[in-house]
Order: structure tokens, then C-alpha cells, then sequence
């Protein structure tokens, strides 16, 4: 079961569908969704191995995952039940951080474990994240980070 289900992943054509669903989108979109697609598109077009998205409830980690992204999704909450929310999320695999504070430091403690858990070697990591660290789900921030290998 295994190997078909890896084998109907790689026949998938993703900028393709990555496009579709941009095209069937009822706009206007909020900004969280635009930035979502965003990132999505910025996996198309650069060598992204991983996408981060810091979330409180699971709603960014979900609009991520409408776009179908090639790549995983590491969703980190702070609540264990949203975590385990975000591991039925097409892609995503929650993550339970400690903390919302300081996002540049848990940032990169969220890199670190990637690292470890495997899901990324080194190259460039797409994070998705808001500007107050209140209330991570208004997201406006993206960026993109190259990092080393071990």
C-alpha cells in the first residue's frame, strides 16, 4: 500500500495543481490565505525542502495545505490538541513547540529539530509566521532561509 501511495505522489503534477486551485479561489482572499499561496508558489519556482509554519489554532497550517504544496509542512503550536489536529492535514506533521515568544529563536529551534526528526538536510526552508506573537494565525510574515547542513 505503501509504494502505491508514494507512487500516485510523484505523477502528481503540482505547479498544475498548485494553479487550479489558485484559479478556483473566490477572491477577495484574506491576507493569511495570500500569504499561504505565496509560499506554495515560492516552492514551485526555488528548491524548498520544507515549509514552517508557526500557528495557534491550525488555520495557517490549513491554508497551506489547500495549495498542496510538494513539499512537508511543519506545523508547531503550542496546544497539544492542535498538533494532533494538524497530523490529518494532507502533508503537514504538527510539532509541539514551547513557546511563541521570542519567534526568531524558536524559529531555530524548530530548524534544529527538523534536522534531527530528518525532514530537512539543508538548503532553503520556507516560514510562514505573524508579526505579533499574540496571535500567530494573523500571519504576514514569510520568509525564506537558507540552511547549512549539520
Amino acid at each position: 500500500m505503501a509504494k502505491c501511495c508514494i507512487e500516485a505522489e510523484s505523477c502528481l503534477n503540482y505547479k498544475r495543481l498548485y494553479m487550479d486551485t489558485k484559479t478556483l479561489t473566490q477572491g477577495p482572499i484574506g491576507t493569511a490565505e495570500a500569504v499561504a499561496s505565496a509560499c506554495c508558489s515560492a516552492t514551485i519556482d526555488l528548491d524548498i525542502g520544507l515549509i514552517v509554519v508557526l500557528t495557534d489554532s491550525g488555520k495557517l497550517a490549513r491554508l497551506v495545505s489547500k495549495y498542496r504544496p510538494a513539499v512537508k509542512i511543519l506545523a508547531c503550536s503550542i496546544n497539544a490538541s492542535i498538533v494532533r489536529q494538524m497530523n490529518t492535514i494532507r502533508g503537514a506533521i504538527g510539532f509541539k513547540i514551547p513557546t511563541f515568544q521570542g519567534t526568531e529563536n524558536v524559529i531555530q529551534f524548530v530548524i534544529s529539530e527538523a534536522k534531527n526528526m530528518g525532514l530537512c538536510k539543508g538548503g532553503k526552508i520556507a516560514v510562514i509566521h505573524g508579526t505579533n506573537e499574540d496571535s500567530p494565525d494573523e500571519s504576514n510574515i514569510f520568509k525564506i532561509l537558507d540552511v547549512t547542513e549539520r
